[in-house]
């Protein structure tokens, strides 16, 4: 009998969840509710997890990213976590390697793919200083700083903060969280005078503030609108400011957070407009719901840093 892909789905969610209880077993205090990180392994690679009563986080050193986030008992995974890890080729040079990714804007100063030091590289150093879990990204590529993440739970939030030291050139972070699909992501639009729609359209050079509505992807309902993957069009958006939250299997919610800043803020990309979403066409198997930080140089000591917040909610909560 030919696999169906309800069939599929259900086999990987099986796999994935023998994965976690494997890594619960074998990650020491992370099984008894509290915040440590510790040591493990998921989807066969090196890691480190954590948990937070009914949620477990996980991140990948081979990755260097956070990886999952959803129930303890490893059933659901909020984030895209795709297994095998795709290798970039010549073809696909930026395949969806999932979880929490993070990129230094402007992207026209590099275009596509990603520099392999963010994206496709395990972490250099992976550390545990109390309940905050340190990486070190590989800095091969001297044209950009070196990047350090850290994750450490805030209630049912996980703290997601990269740091770099200023090079003289004007940063911005760029969380990127993947999911899979199909979804369907809820937004505020804060319609003004000047921007009318309440989104824009963002573009690698840029953004449209007219021009690109009505689209296959948005559904438009006043005060509030409506990002769906699947359709004949893949669409990114920029929208002001807000937490995106997206519904999960089994009653789930996973929410990416607006967060902090360190430095010395001198402006906005694509018009202020920071929460941002991308959904693909009918052949896209993921999604990204993405952070944005202003325009950043160093403060006194040259330090800069983008922060987002990661959230997990259990059904009934």
């Amino acid at each position: 009998m030919p696999l169906t892909p309800p069939m599929i789905r259900t086999l990987y969610q099986a796999f994935l969840a023998m994965a976690l209880s494997s890594t619960t077993l074998c990650a020491g205090s992370a099984s008894t509710g509290t915040s440590a990180w510790n040591k493990t392994t998921f989807l066969n690679e090196a890691a480190w997890s954590s948990r937070q009563g009914e949620i477990m986080a996980i991140v990948s050193e081979v990755r260097c990213r956070l990886l999952y986030l959803g129930a303890a008992d490893g059933s659901l995974n909020l984030l895209s976590a795709p297994s095998p890890r795709p290798i970039p080729t010549t073809s696909i040079p930026a395949p969806n390697w999932g979880g929490h990714r993070f990129w230094l804007g402007p992207q026209k100063r590099w275009v596509w793919p990603p520099i392999s030091d963010w994206e496709f590289a395990p972490a250099s150093s992976v550390r545990a200083k109390g309940a905050v879990l340190i990486m070190e990204h590989l800095c091969t590529d001297k044209n950009y700083p070196a990047l350090t993440r850290e994750y450490a739970w805030e209630g049912t939030r996980i703290r997601c903060t990269v740091r770099w030291k200023d090079d003289g050139r004007a940063y911005y972070g760029m969380h990127v969280i993947a999911i899979d699909v199909p979804a369907e992501i809820p937004v505020l639009l804060k319609r003004t005078e000047d921007r009318p729609l309440g989104l824009v359209f963002v573009e690698m050079n840029g953004c449209k503030t007219e021009g690109f509505l009505p689209h296959p992807a948005f559904r438009d309902a006043g005060g509030k609108g409506t990002l769906v993957s699947g359709s004949p069009k893949s669409f990114k958006c920029g929208l002001a400011p807000q937490p995106l939250r997206v519904a999960r299997a089994g009653g789930w919610t996973l929410t990416a957070h607006p967060g902090p800043t360190e430095g010395a803020t001198i402006g906005s990309s694509d018009a202020g407009y920071l929460s941002q979403i991308w959904v693909g066409d009918s052949h896209a198997t993921f999604a990204e719901l993405e952070q944005i930080s202003p325009i950043l140089l160093g403060d006194d000591s040259g330090k800069c840093s983008s922060t987002c917040y990661i959230e997990a909610t259990a059904p009934g909560k």
